[in-house]
């Protein structure tokens, strides 16, 4: 199986690295959207969408990046899901999902920051190797507005209604929370935010506390999206016999 990571990270160590260790026993490569032309979709069995820095509700695309990714990105990402690619997108990567499938991307009011309690709304078969709920770690400004007649919600924390989602009739899922996040990672954008939105009053080492609470979050999420897109490809082969 071939997967495609696209990484959207606006700085220049990118997030692969936080995704790698999920990928093991695959083939993968990685394209940056944002200083390359994606590319064709020829050769890609799975598609991985990594968050970003970039904020879809805003039109923010970053400084100094290739300018348009960011609608070419959703346009793209559009004909994959449309043409059966296994899809998973992470937080900035499901807002993607959310852009081309529902009804589009707004402010979140307040920003969700931390270690939070996510609770599935309906069986799917993504969400069904974690309990409901579970803890997994948050950090975003923008939410997915409404799921629309494409978009399924399949789960949703006190302050974000849709925190994942399928498209209907697609194995394309998003996914609002971190779940590759590293603990040193989360640090930093917890430190961040802090900083950024006071009125959210953040105790760090508080929600540092919960950390632990997601360590089997991203290894279950990762292998069980590789095994439902290894089955799609298995049935899609079946059926041109």
């Amino acid at each position: 199986m071939r997967v495609l990571l696209v990484d959207n990270y606006l700085d220049p160590a990118g997030g692969t690295h936080n995704f790698a260790p999920h990928l093991s026993g695959v083939e993968w490569r990685h394209t940056r959207p944002t200083r390359e032309a994606l590319p064709a979709l020829d050769g890609v069995d799975a598609i991985l969408m990594t968050g970003s820095g970039a904020n879809l509700a805003d039109g923010y695309e970053g400084v100094d990046m290739r300018p348009g990714w960011t609608g070419e990105l959703v346009d793209w990402t559009r004909r994959a899901v449309l043409a059966g690619i296994p899809t998973l997108g992470v937080c900035f990567g499901h807002q993607v999902l959310g852009a081309a499938f529902g009804e589009g991307v707004a402010k979140a009011k307040p920003p969700e920051v931390g270690y939070v309690e996510i609770r599935a709304l309906a069986p799917d078969p993504l969400l069904l190797v974690l309990p409901s709920p579970f803890t997994c770690f948050v950090s975003h400004e923008d939410e997915v507005i409404g799921p629309g007649p494409a978009i399924q919600v399949i789960a949703s924390s006190a302050l974000c209604k849709v925190q994942a989602l399928r498209v209907r009739g697609q194995p394309a899922w998003g996914i609002q929370f971190h779940a590759e996040m590293s603990q040193a990672e989360g640090i930093e954008l917890l430190k961040y935010r802090a900083e950024k939105h006071p009125e959210l009053g953040l105790d760090v080492d508080s929600e540092l506390a919960k950390a632990h609470l997601m360590a089997q979050v991203g290894p279950k999420i990762f292998s069980r999206f590789l095994e439902l897109a290894q089955e799609h490809i298995a049935a899609a082969a079946s059926s041109r016999v």
